[in-house]
């Protein structure tokens, strides 16, 4: 992967396409979700959904102040405050009507990982019914499973499920393919793990409060398009490796 481009050349870029008179600043919200989006060890927030996002930014003529927080600090972040948005997130029939959307910035592929020494084969998604599968505090994968009648054990963070996973706390984890398997390179538990099965393929998008201007909204909904057809996304994933 070749370095990234910082957020300060970023935010020091600005182009004709104008910020809607009074709009002011946006501020852009993450999780800690590498490779989409995460704070590297000098304190940048990288990621390849967030080269994209910053891009998407640089082109509206925007300046953000761009932050990393959880989950359910970010959404109650985007619920009360003007001009906040959480990008790198799935969009649900629950959620729809409660924030404003732009997007699909990119796809995420689910899985179930499972422990490497587990005899147990899977087929398909129901024949993990009778186990217990992690997930963490506030995933919409996780409650909607669990709404399903799956047995979800739910851990403060995602990063604690690769340890729960190895010392049978759990049988399996629900975990996106590309971020679960960096959370076990991290924790040195890659080896240990495997894929049992493929739940689906989602959609990530950004959610912005719901007050914030329409035309706004608009304007990043093209240009994540443009983004998409004029090969930048295709040399920001080649960059991150992920092509």
């Amino acid at each position: 992967m070749s370095n990234p481009r910082t957020l300060a050349l970023f935010l020091a870029i600005t182009t004709a396409a104008p910020v809607p008179a009074g709009a002011g600043n946006i501020r852009l919200l993450i999780q800690e979700f590498a490779p989409f989006t995460y704070t590297d060890k000098d304190g940048q927030i990288r990621g390849y959904v967030t080269e994209k996002m910053m891009e998407i930014m640089k082109r509206a003529g925007e300046t953000p102040v761009i932050s990393s927080t959880s989950l359910a600090r970010g959404l109650s972040a985007v619920s009360s405050e003007d001009n906040t948005c959480l990008f790198a997130f799935r969009r649900t029939p629950e959620r729809e009507n409660s924030y404003q959307w732009v997007g699909p910035l990119t796809t995420d592929t689910w899985v179930l990982y499972g422990r490497k020494n587990d005899t147990r084969l899977l087929k398909k998604l129901e024949d993990a019914s009778p186990y217990t599968i992690g997930s963490y505090k506030n995933a919409a994968t996780g409650l909607q499973l669990m709404a399903q009648g799956y047995h979800i054990v739910f851990a403060g963070e995602d990063e604690e499920n690769p340890r729960l996973l190895v010392n049978k706390r759990i049988d399996y984890w629900i975990v996106s393919e590309l971020h679960g398997m960096h959370i076990a390179h991290q924790q040195g538990y890659a080896g240990d793990i495997v894929q049992a099965i493929r739940y689906k393929t989602m959609e990530l998008n950004m959610l912005c409060n719901l007050h914030m201007e329409k035309k706004r909204i608009e304007l990043f909904n093209k240009l994540n398009k443009d983004i998409d057809n004029d090969g930048t996304m295709e040399k920001i994933l080649r960059q991150y490796g992920i092509r």
